[in-house]
């Protein structure tokens, strides 16, 4: 266990995060070259989306060995777009190395990934990358980064320039006699930042005694998983400048898989556990999967970081998540999508494990002695939807096993069936997450925007009365039923009242009276969307020894419902939805413009660096296409988050085109 280092290599796309993982498995000789994004020959971006768009799109690992350790590096995608991969990554190691491009700095995804590591408290370094490139500046990244991140991020190396003329690096927390005046400052930054993780060693460096290299060294690890040190690395991949140097400070400094992990725990039964999550080898078995891979030639491909006891080929576990038993047939460790069969694995080890279909992301997976599960961790809020069905009809049972299993490989991704509207609707975080999501289904699809799942409710009250008569030979039908409508607590859906005196309305018929209107309330009226909150009282009515039935009290509560609904100021009643939207200040008039164009109340404003942060309630009809249009405004800066807040009332004009469009889908469908 303690020979493992897991590492997530994380940053907004396009910053060489790829480049210099694959440089670094070649120098490892884990790999016989160091493929190139750009031209699809990247062992890691090996999937055909990837091959074709020249990105990452899914998190790929891959690990050297030296001196008996083995460190375990994890490629993640950049945009955020596929943010969900890159937390689930992060869910799986001790430390982040946070990739910040040379020219172009700290973008949107940069931040969204150091925040995320932030929550699951994973120790944090920063590679500065493409040192070589026009325009890069380190000395420039450097004070950005500490502006946004803090002082206790501070350069471990010195390149001798920036750009074209980039040649060496100079080692500032190993000091020579030849070492540059500057290199000698920022050590003692590197020193003072670390002995804040110990006590005593900051009362010396306060009382202005001397700490001995080789004290640093002891801490540093600590100081590193506490953060009160973040070291900066520059490097160029291209140039082959401070890739060896990187690698032997990851070796030397980074915490190993023993290190406390905080997912937080919970017993079988979900009551919070306050224990570790990491045993030995001899403990019983503990493993999450963090990734789910769906392989049309290998199958499922589930990744399990292993955080206690010894996995073997044929070995029966437990879904601790779900309850159900499993065995996991071979063991595989992967360089990319090439695999390697092992005969066990043990503490802090990431291995892949073929055909478990009960897997899915965030599971917990142990032997029968385990006694505890990972809770469930937030996921990553989806921001589009779309409504999707099956070509051939014939298929749509096949359609939504396919997507349920597609939403065990992404946590971003869900599929329902949304009871309103009836369609069956996929959620992502961007329309091109959802394109590449329905890429993988091996049934044909058809899609469109989804409808907005309004509800129908009252402003006002009334009263109605309806008497069911009918004779047609034999026994007739009769009921009549008088009825008070008003507004009903927010929440309460139905409140039926009974109020008969007398029993001019038999106790027995009141109970179809009710069911009557519950049905009609799920139909709708106005919209045929479902109706909520009202109270109804039946305060009167008469009936027939004979020809009174349940079936007749029922059409004739029915009936009087419909009147009292339509003469109580009806109204349409839409979703609303907490809108924030993180976008370069630059950008802040045009978005402020949009969010009023889209009927948004702006509830706060805040600054974030050179950012701005914008939180707003808006409707949910507003901003389906949200992300193609902050991606438009933006040039693919901005981000936001969307979740749901509450039903409102429509307004009247907006409820009339509604309504004058749903007439008109009802003809054109009657008419096909």
């Amino acid at each position: 266990m303690s020979k493992v280092q897991n590492v997530a290599v994380v940053g907004h796309g396009t910053c060489g995060k790829t480049t210099l993982v694959e440089e670094i498995l070649f120098r490892g000789k884990s790999i016989p070259r160091a493929g190139k994004v750009d031209d699809g020959t990247s062992i890691l971006d090996s999937s055909a989306p990837e091959k074709d768009r020249h990105f990452t799109i899914e998190s790929s690992l891959g690990s050297i060995e030296h001196g008996g350790k083995r460190l375990q590096l994890i490629d993640t995608p950049g945009y955020p777009d596929f943010l969900s991969a890159a937390v689930d990554a992060l869910s799986a190691v001790e430390t982040a190395l946070v990739a910040v491009d040379a020219a172009q700095g700290i973008r949107v995804n940069t931040k969204r990934v150091w925040e995320e590591a932030n929550k699951l408290h994973v120790a944090r370094m920063i590679v500065v990358t493409r040192l070589d490139v026009d325009n890069a500046d380190f000395a420039a990244r450097v004070s950005e980064i500490q502006d946004t991140f803090g002082n206790q991020c501070v350069p471990m190396f010195l390149p001798n320039a920036s750009g074209g003329d980039v040649a060496s690096v100079e080692s500032t927390y190993h000091l020579t006699e030849s070492s540059s005046a500057e290199a000698k400052s920022i050590n003692s930054q590197i020193t003072e930042s670390v002995v804040e993780a110990d006590e005593d060693l900051m009362e010396r460096y306060l009382a202005d005694e001397e700490i001995k290299s080789e004290e640093v060294d002891a801490v540093f690890v600590r100081a590193l998983l506490s953060g009160t040190i973040v070291p900066i690395f520059p490097v160029s991949t291209t140039k082959g400048i401070g890739v060896d140097e990187l690698v032997e400070a990851l070796w030397a400094l980074l915490p190993q898989s023993d290190a406390p992990h905080q997912l937080p725990l919970e017993s079988l039964e979900g009551e919070p556990v306050d224990e570790g999550a990491n045993g030995s080898a001899d403990d019983p078995f503990f493993a999450r999967v963090f990734k789910v891979v769906l392989d049309p030639f290998v199958g499922k491909l589930s990744y399990l970081r292993i955080h206690s006891g010894t996995a073997t080929p044929n070995m029966n576990v437990i879904n601790l998540s779900k309850g159900s038993k499993d065995r996991l047939t071979n063991l595989l460790r992967m360089q990319g999508k090439e695999q390697s069969t092992i005969d066990s694995s043990g503490p802090g080890e990431i291995i892949a494990v073929p055909k478990v279909e009960s897997f899915a992301i965030g599971e917990s997976v142990g032997d029968a002695a385990q006694h505890k599960r990972f809770a469930a961790l937030p996921r990553p809020r989806s921001m589009v939807k779309m409504a999707v069905e099956a070509k051939n009809r014939n298929d749509e049972t096949k359609l939504t096993e396919a997507l349920n299993k597609l939403a065990e490989s992404d946590s971003a991704f869900s599929a329902e069936r949304i009871a309103q509207t009836h369609e069956l609707v996929i959620s992502g975080r961007s329309q091109l997450h959802l394109d590449i999501m329905l890429s993988r289904l091996d049934v044909e699809v058809e899609t469109h925007v989804p409808k907005t799942a309004y509800l129908e409710s009252i402003n006002g009250s009334s009263e109605s009365h309806h008497k069911h008569k009918k004779q047609s030979g034999g026994r007739g039908q009769f009921g009549e039923v008088y009825l008070k409508m008003e507004k009903g607590e927010k929440g309460s859906g139905l409140e039926f009242v009974n109020a008969i005196v007398g029993g001019v309305i038999p106790g027995q018929f009141l109970p179809a009276i009710e069911k009557g209107i519950r049905e009609t309330m799920d139909t709708g009226i106005l919209a045929g969307c479902p109706i909520l909150d009202v109270k109804v009282t039946c305060y009167d009515g008469s009936f027939h020894p004979v020809d009174s039935s349940e079936a007749a009290f029922k059409t004739a509560g029915r009936e009087a419902f419909k009147k009292a609904f339509m003469a109580a100021k009806p109204c349409l009643l839409e979703p609303i939805l907490e809108i924030e939207i993180h976008v370069p200040s630059q950008f802040l008039g045009d978005i402020m413009s949009d969010l009023n164009s889209r009927r948004a109340h702006i509830s706060g404003m805040d600054a974030d660096g050179e950012d701005q942060i914008i939180k707003a309630v808006v409707p949910e009809s507003e901003v389906k296409r949200y992300s193609i249009d902050l991606r438009s405004i933006t040039g693919g800066e901005g981000a936001y988050s969307l979740e749901f807040s509450h039903y409102d009332i429509v307004p009247a004009a907006q409820q009339a085109q509604i309504l004058r469009e749903i007439e008109a889908s009802k003809v054109a469908e009657a008419a096909s």
